[in-house]
């Protein structure tokens, strides 16, 4: 039985806008943890106040009470930790900026093109006042055959 494949040419484009002078978050080391427990859906804090910190993250992590294996309490246990930040303002250059958009349109378009031969690969770029706009195309050789019995 002949068998054959099917190729076509396939585009993936994506693009991406920002601007020259960004806030970034940069952690600093300072942190606040405060806990609670929830009794049948019931919250008690043992904290009185909201945090201290101006800018921050929150990551809560809750443990339930396990008797046996299968046997869990209505009580959890739960830790609120907030990780303090500041906002500093960063001016990029033009090159600087194409190359972190660059950077982050490739690994998004990544998983498309995995495994598939490349033919081409381009980029452009556009300044607009003080945004920096980056087109990433790649052109690729897809299989998009199916294979299928033919009943006669």
């Amino acid at each position: 039985m002949p068998v054959g494949e099917v190729e076509a040419k396939v585009w993936y484009f994506l693009e991406q806008e920002e601007e020259l002078e960004q806030e970034e978050k940069i952690a600093t080391q300072e942190k606040e943890k405060k806990y609670g427990i929830i009794l049948n859906e019931k919250r008690i804090n043992f904290y009185k106040r909201l945090s201290n910190f101006e800018k921050y993250d929150t990551i809560v992590t809750k443990n339930k009470f396990k008797i046996t294996n299968n046997f869990y309490l209505p009580i959890e246990i739960e830790k609120i930790t907030n990780y303090e930040y500041k906002l500093v303002k960063k001016e990029y250059s033009e090159e600087e900026l194409q190359e972190k958009i660059l950077k982050n349109l490739e690994e998004q378009i990544a998983p498309n093109i995995k495994d598939k031969e490349i033919i081409n690969r381009n980029f452009s770029t556009e300044k607009n006042g003080n945004k920096l706009k980056v087109k990433l195309l790649y052109e690729v050789i897809e299989k998009i055959g199916v294979e299928e019995k033919l009943v006669s």
